[in-house]
């Protein structure tokens, strides 16, 4: 079991070989996603939500670093279609639950006697992964983190993000103290996804194409001065 754990490592922010954002591009974004990282009253899921080419995993990749320079991430998880260990639902609750026994003392101290007394949770369904994996020892633990999942429409199935939306409503009530951030295209799957009762009630959504004109052409002009002067 544990193997199959293993297996998803390079989802992780430090092995997604995605770029974050230029240094001083999408100041707007970041900031309203930081004030909601600190903000408690806020809900505990976020949805950047954009069309492709838009920069969500950049946005992503750059929210997991200051994460976790901050000391404040928990798990991350970089799917893409590219690679079988980062598109297979099965893997994906697994993964972040590793991540955060390697993380935290107090949540490894419940994972590992868990997952040595029930190899077969592996195999399982999301629901009862999260639900036995994750959602139980950071209760027990009281642990405050983020996790970041970029790129829900990269998995192989397209109900795959509708079955990790669909397990997130049942569940984030249960951990208020952890937050959420997820990144996807406006894929009509999704979409019904995020619009579930459960998950609607604790989730702010950013359209991304939605910023202003004049806000991208102030990242877009960086970048060409800072690409010219390199």
């Amino acid at each position: 079991m544990l193997n199959n754990f293993r297996s998803a490592k390079a989802a992780e922010h430090r092995h997604s070989g995605r770029e974050g954002c230029l240094e001083g591009t999408r100041r707007a974004v970041l900031d309203e996603i930081e004030q909601w990282v600190n903000d408690f009253e806020k809900p505990s899921v976020y949805w950047l939500n954009g069309l492709a080419g838009t920069g969500k995993s950049a946005i992503a990749q750059t929210v997991a670093e200051r994460m976790s320079e901050g000391g404040k991430l928990g798990a991350s998880f970089f799917c893409s279609r590219d690679f079988e260990e980062r598109s297979d639902l099965q893997l994906i609750f697994p993964t972040l639950a590793v991540q955060l026994a390697r993380k935290y003392t107090r949540f490894r101290s419940i994972f590992v006697p868990l997952v040595q007394s029930d190899p077969g949770i592996a195999y399982e369904s999301p629901y009862h992964q999260m639900d036995k994996l994750i959602v139980r020892p950071l209760k027990v633990a009281d642990i405050s983190t983020v996790i970041v999942i970029d790129a829900l429409d990269e998995f192989k199935d397209d109900e795959s993000d509708s079955a990790i939306l669909s397990v997130l409503g049942r569940v984030v009530s249960e951990i208020p103290k952890v937050k959420f951030f997820l990144t996807g295209r406006p894929d009509p799957w999704i979409q019904r996804g995020f619009h579930l009762p459960l998950l609607a009630k604790a989730m702010d959504v950013f359209f991304l194409h939605g910023v202003e004109s004049g806000l991208v052409n102030d990242d877009i002009q960086l970048f060409l001065k800072r690409s010219l002067l390199c």
